[in-house]
């Protein structure tokens, strides 16, 4: 019996993202983005449509100039319907921990979730 590979949806391109977040790229991360976005910043939970979330990506990156942003563990969640990423952030001011998760939309993975913690 010959199995077939099941058909996935489009890889996450977890590097054009960690791109966008090294060079703090809002417009670039906003690409990436679900239409309603959970924005985290340490204690601040804010849920966002695509272009507050975007907005708020541009507020954080004006004032958290990002310096480099190394990404140190991904997976699936939730089966093949999520993928989380989990990468740390350099900037001016301080490190963050920073926590994405993706939900398979249609045939992409879309930025679900963003949260910025204390490292």
């Amino acid at each position: 019996m010959i199995f077939a590979p099941m058909m996935m949806a489009t890889p996450v391109n977890l590097e054009e993202i960690a791109s966008a977040i090294s060079s703090g790229d809002a417009n670039a991360l906003a690409k990436h983005f679900a239409n309603d976005v959970d924005v985290i910043v340490l204690d601040e939970i804010n849920l966002y449509t695509k272009a507050e979330a975007k907005k708020a990506m541009t507020d954080f990156f004006t004032t958290n100039k990002p310096l480099k942003y190394t990404q140190v563990h991904q997976g699936e969640s939730q089966g093949a319907t999520g993928q989380y990423c989990v990468g740390i952030l350099e900037t001016a001011k301080q490190k963050y921990r920073v926590n994405l998760y993706l939900e398979k939309t249609g045939e992409k993975f879309l930025i679900k979730e963003i949260k910025f913690e204390n490292q």
